[in-house]
């Protein structure tokens, strides 16, 4: 089990602590290195917590309903719509759900998905049934797209949910994307699929899902083909959970009720950041369009904050130029804490 590439190294400093009369203290911390997703993450020896739940209504009253261009009065005339050969009516929509293009694309393809008119959903009112068709209006645009231009194979649901995640507006929304090409993280987990392929004839991610199975210390549960971890070296600040689809190996290879079973373990996450203060959350899925046994449907979701008491941002220089993840959350008592609510 070499090659899932799991490093962990201990360093430590001393310095003279002034809590304690200046006396001598020593402190370590591990670096930990992920070969199969490239990402590198400091665990601090401290664990961080919110000691309060921000204030909800701060964001609400900077972002009323009366201005949101996805509540049902500006919707019409606000929200762009494909042109006829992508769909007649100009948006996709399932159940309260409706997929519609980016005003502001990141992609050729970039398309917008709400769950429901309904301005602001906060986490415990995020059930399964309340998420399921946002999650299938997309897959529903995907299908669409993958009829029109068969070049297209590679895609990504992804969700920035409330501003301290980076969600210009508080109404709940997807963001996807179809493209000929991987995103560069995409790129490199199949990248390593393909070389985990070629070095032993196995499925890179069912043997990482054995891997942690066996060992028992990230492997928080298993339900309905989902298999949710603590992500060995995170790449939020408060943690990681990754999830894969056991054996689903394209989009279209995912059925309802896999995304039934997707978005109960989510709102049991969603259960966990409650429960932490946590208000705000980034998450990604990543998928191909056409069947790739060398990679599986999966993704990630880590929670965002401000740090107090003076609002900062919980991501900084190591991040952002250095490529590295500073982290107090230790993934092994993150997957316990969640376990107790899977």
């Amino acid at each position: 089990m070499n090659d899932i590439g799991f490093h962990k190294e201990t360093t430590r400093g001393t310095y003279l602590d002034p809590f304690n009369g200046f006396q001598s203290k020593e402190s370590s911390f591990e670096i930990r290195r992920d070969d199969t997703t490239g990402v590198t993450c400091r665990i601090l020896p401290f664990r961080f917590s919110i000691a309060e739940k921000p204030d909800l209504n701060a964001y609400i009253e900077k972002s009323p309903d009366s201005i949101c261009p996805f509540c049902t009065a500006l919707f019409d005339q606000m929200t762009p719509r494909f042109t006829p050969d992508v769909h007649r009516e100009g948006k996709f929509k399932r159940g309260s759900a409706v997929l519609f293009p980016n005003a502001f694309p990141y992609d050729g393809n970039n398309a917008v998905a709400i769950f429901s008119h309904e301005h602001f959903l906060g986490l415990d009112v995020l059930r399964p049934e309340v998420m399921e068709d946002g999650f299938l209006v997309c897959r529903d645009y995907f299908e669409r797209m993958s009829v029109l231009d068969s070049s297209l194979r590679f895609c990504s649901i992804n969700w920035n949910y409330m501003p301290p995640a980076g969600g210009g507006l508080i109404h709940p929304h997807l963001q996807t994307i179809v493209s000929g090409r991987p995103t560069r993280f995409m790129e490199r987990l199949l990248r390593k699929g393909s070389e985990h392929r070629r070095r032993t004839g196995r499925n890179l991610w069912d043997d990482l899902v054995s891997y942690e199975r066996k060992e028992n210390e990230r492997f928080i549960a298993e339900r309905d083909n989902v298999v949710w971890l603590a992500t060995f070296a995170p790449k939020g600040m408060a943690g990681e959970v990754s999830f894969i689809f056991n054996g689903k190996i394209s989009l279209f290879d995912l059925h309802e009720t896999d995304w039934t079973a997707f978005t109960g373990g989510l709102f049991t996450i969603f259960r966990y950041f409650q429960e932490n203060n946590f208000i705000s959350f980034n998450m990604a899925i990543f998928a191909t369009l056409t069947e790739t046994d060398d990679f599986r449907v999966q993704g990630k979701i880590l929670p965002r904050f401000l740090l107090p008491p003076l609002g900062t941002s919980d991501l900084n220089y190591f991040e952002k130029l250095h490529d590295e993840i500073i982290c107090p959350t230790i993934p092994e008592a993150l997957c316990e804490e969640l376990r107790k609510l899977f």
